[in-house]
């Protein structure tokens, strides 16, 4: 064995011990390893298992801070930890807290909304008082609701707008309808394809009902214009656009280079951006987003074709912007109201005249012993039982809106009595709105009649013979036995006053003269008559211009 083979022989054992320790080594990690997917297998078990948990203790401690700072006042930040809390955890319990701060906060809508999901909510859980607390609290908060309409004329409705409410899409389906909102300050906007985007800022108190009116929005002439369809008409020509220098220029047709209308380059608002004349390009109307003729969005008379050339300067595209329409006001306006009225006029009148009493006489002690004085209207009166009957007739009011919720006028009541009287009543009025709630005070000059039982006919005794006629001052006339009417009518003049209490059931505010609102109205009204008093309680449907 030489030198060489020695050393290879030493060398020669080392191998398997070399391995065995790499081997061991490989092992240990592979154990490790799956010791490793063992503990975060049972760590993310774990936190699977106590994730709800903790999102439930979060969810709780949030709600308590929220309910603190709202006791504090603090409503700017409480009201997102209890959002965040119902978030994390939605119960029923949260979201009453949620809609009492957003109620504080002062945003009606969104508590309005949050109470009917609330009661919605304890529906399906079978808690019946909570959801007769949350009815009755957006019923309590629903009257004082402002409302907004957005209204779109037909001139505006073009293709492709699009009407936003604070960024939100409104659908075309709610254009016209008075939404509830929340109060404050809220951005309309409306933009189109080819179009100026226009904006309009509206603030809106509680109870206030407000319309704003989309204008039509102007031409974008910097716009691009809209690309043509991939597939043209059949009788469409391949051959390019070939601007003419006049009239008819090398083609017969209308327009550039092509044989007639429809050819390439001879028609009627080819691939125009808008409704503008100018032809560029294919058939009467093909790739037009307008009806009229042109060029590529050039006004009529350009250079080029017949009826407009390929481009037009900004100021031949520009028209002029039109003024943005903002929300009907409607102060200062004439405001007029009519509708039919029915109920009961109860007359408390127990003396008055039935007609001539000439025919009557009474007597009464003088100093030289007994005066038979004759009867008339002015010593001589007939007494009556109280009356009480129905009512139909109706009401109406003329007058000003010097604000939104305010209106001042000229009220009138009137109707028949069946059986016999009427009532017709006036004077000034005032009526102020409080959500759906319309509340006036009416001042009422009235003449009344009433057909009425009568008791008896008195004559007066002069005051100076009060005391020879043992202190009374009237008397019984000498009326024979049958003489006297069972029933007659009584009239007299009474004074007083009504009040209003109105229920809005449809509210139509627009720019038209038909905007207004139709409303259920109860007029108690209290008068004192000459002899007695009167009193009426019509109830009325009517409609209110304003």
């Amino acid at each position: 064995m030489n030198r060489q083979d020695a050393d290879n022989a030493d060398t020669i054992p080392s191998f398997p011990w070399r391995s065995s320790r790499l081997g061991g080594r490989f092992q240990e990690a592979a154990r490790c390893s799956r010791r490793s997917r063992r503990v975060a297998g049972v760590a993310l078990a774990l936190a699977l298992a106590v994730s709800p948990g903790v999102a439930f203790a979060q969810a709780d401690a949030l709600l308590e801070q929220g309910k603190q700072l709202m006791k504090k006042g603090k409503l700017a930040e409480a009201c997102p930890k209890i959002e965040e809390s119902y978030r994390l955890s939605p119960r029923s319990a949260t979201l009453l807290a949620l809609a009492t701060c957003h109620e504080k906060q002062g945003k009606l809508a969104t508590a309005w909304a949050e109470y009917i999901d609330l009661g919605a909510a304890a529906r399906k859980e079978g808690n019946k008082r909570l959801e007769a607390d949350a009815k009755a609290r957006g019923a309590k908060l629903e009257l004082r609701l402002p409302r907004l309409t957005l209204n779109v004329p037909r001139a505006a409705a073009i293709e492709g707008l699009e009407v936003t409410l604070d960024g939100e899409p409104v659908d075309s389906a709610a254009w016209g309808q008075a939404r509830p909102i929340d109060p404050g300050e809220h951005k309309v906007s409306a933009s189109a394809p080819g179009r100026k985007r226009w904006e309009l800022s509206v603030t809106i108190k509680r109870g206030e009902r407000k319309a704003v009116a989309v204008p039509a929005l102007a031409k974008d002439g910097s716009a691009a214009p809209e690309p043509a369809p991939a597939e043209a008409p059949a009788k469409e020509a391949a051959s390019p656009v070939v601007a003419a220098p006049d009239k008819g220029g090398t083609a017969p047709g209308k327009g550039a280079a092509g044989a007639g209308k429809g050819a390439a380059g001879a028609g009627k608002g080819a691939a125009s951006a808008g409704p503008r004349k100018g032809a560029a390009g294919a058939g009467k109307g093909a790739a037009s987003a307008g009806p009229r003729k042109g060029a590529a969005g050039a006004e009529e008379g350009a250079a080029g074709a017949e009826e407009g050339a390929a481009s037009a300067t900004p100021d031949e595209a520009e028209e002029p912007e039109s003024t943005p329409a903002a929300a009907p006001k409607h102060s200062g306006t004439f405001v007029l109201e009519a509708g039919l009225a029915g109920g009961a006029l109860i007359g408390l009148i127990d003396a008055g005249s039935f007609g001539d009493l000439s025919t009557y006489s009474y007597s009464y002690n003088v100093r030289e012993g007994e005066l038979i004085a004759p009867c008339d209207d002015e010593v001589c009166h007939a007494s009556f039982d109280p009356a009480l009957g129905p009512l139909a007739g109706g009401t109406a009011f003329a007058g000003v809106a010097l604000s939104e919720e305010l209106h001042l006028g000229i009220r009138a009541l009137g109707g028949y009595r069946f059986g016999g009287g009427y009532l017709l009543a006036g004077g000034p009025s005032a009526s102020m709105r409080f959500g759906r709630l319309w509340l006036g005070l009416s001042g009422l000059a009235a003449a009344v009649g009433q057909n009425a039982k009568v008791t008896g006919v008195k004559g007066e005794i002069p005051s100076d013979l009060v005391g020879l006629n043992y202190g009374r001052t009237e008397v019984n006339v000498n009326a024979r036995e049958g003489s006297l009417p069972e029933t007659a009518l009584v009239e007299t003049l009474a004074f007083g006053g009504s009040v209003e209490v109105s229920l809005v059931l449809a509210d139509w505010p627009s720019s038209s003269w038909t905007s207004g609102a139709l409303l259920l109205s109860a007029w108690p009204t209290f008068m004192k008559g000459l002899d007695g008093f009167v009193i009426a309680a019509p109830v009325s449907l009517g409609y209110r211009f304003y």
